[in-house]
């Protein structure tokens, strides 16, 4: 209990640091990357996109779209290369720290629409391409460091329910979200 007070503690003061800031901003990025699946069998890693375009109240909260998508590859089973493949549109909402600073670390929460195309083996073995939409979310961390008054570099990590869909085991005929994937990205970004 005693840490989670510091940790709020933290948190306040961070905020309190940018909430005396006095204009609305723009933000715009544009991040590549990779995806983790730590958590699965499947084991899949490729390479992912992201655009993000949004608005800054001047205490630090923004709203922003996000649209992403990933191509991973996994495990070879039976010769066959599994695969997690999403793509997602959304929103995400942040809330940026130290604003006026030099480097500026963010946490963000997505709520996006996902589709998902994963390669699979169906219950006879045999490679399977699914296709399910729904309801996808992420945790996001990120910092943004600045070069100058309108451009910086962005990193960031998330982890991420849902944007990934599978038939479900238990009853073939709904789809049930796979395990969470864990996803880097680094990009430039740019400030109005």
């Amino acid at each position: 209990m005693r840490s989670v007070a510091s940790l709020g503690s933290l948190v306040v003061a961070l905020w309190a640091g940018v909430s005396s800031a006095g204009e609305w901003r723009a933000y715009g990025s544009a991040t590549t990357g990779f995806i983790l699946d730590h958590t699965s069998g499947i084991r899949a890693k490729g390479g992912a996109l992201q655009a993000y375009v949004g608005v800054e109240a001047p205490f630090g909260l923004s709203l922003g779209v996000v649209g992403e998508g990933a191509e991973t590859w996994g495990a070879r089973i039976q010769g066959q290369q599994l695969q997690l493949d999403y793509r997602s549109l959304g929103l995400e909402l942040r809330l940026r720290f130290l604003r006026d600073g030099g480097v500026n670390p963010w946490v963000g929460v997505r709520v996006a629409q996902s589709r998902s195309t994963p390669l699979t083996l169906d219950d006879l073995g045999a490679p399977r391409r699914m296709l399910h939409d729904g309801l996808s979310t992420a945790l996001r961390l990120g910092l943004d460091t600045w070069l100058g008054e309108h451009l910086g570099i962005t990193a960031s990590t998330a982890w991420q329910w849902c944007d990934v869909r599978v038939d479900s085991s238990a009853e073939p005929s709904s789809d049930a979200c796979a395990k969470p994937l864990h996803s880097i990205l680094l990009g430039p970004t740019v400030r109005f």
